[in-house]
Parts: C-alpha cells; sequence; structure tokens
C-alpha cells in the first residue's frame, strides 16, 4: 500500500513517499519551463528568492510591494 520507498528499522510504516519527490520535480520542471519560455521572449517574470542569498531580503519587498494588492496575506 502506498508509495513510500524508505523502511527503518523499528518503525512500522515506510516512509519517503516517492510519489511527494515525483510532484516536486514536476512542478519545478513546469516553473523552470515557463521562465525559460518568458525570457526568450523578452519578459523576465518576477521571483521569490531566498532571504539567504545576498539582496534576496530587499528583492522580495519589492515583490510584496508589487503584488500585496492581489495577495493580501503576502
Amino acid at each position: 500500500m502506498g508509495d513510500a520507498l524508505v523502511s527503518i528499522p523499528g518503525m512500522g510504516e515506510p516512509i519517503g513517499a516517492v510519489s511527494t519527490f515525483a510532484n516536486a520535480f514536476a512542478l519545478n520542471t513546469l516553473v523552470i519551463r515557463t521562465v525559460a519560455k518568458l525570457v526568450e521572449r523578452g519578459i523576465e517574470p518576477p521571483i521569490w528568492r531566498s532571504g539567504n542569498a545576498p539582496g534576496g531580503d530587499e528583492a522580495n519587498s519589492r515583490f510584496i510591494a508589487r503584488f500585496n494588492d492581489r495577495v493580501r496575506k503576502l
């Protein structure tokens, strides 16, 4: 039953569902391809940056200011 792949001694159920990894990979691939297509057309889409990257917090502040009226929970 299920699609868990990892069995840990002493644990009654396997963990690490492969569908989670496959779905995350598929979603990220879709985002990457979409951004690549937009850039080919001369459009640089806004993206959320890691707060750990240099300038990430500043870039995200601009993102929030731009979209806050549409997505209030930002």
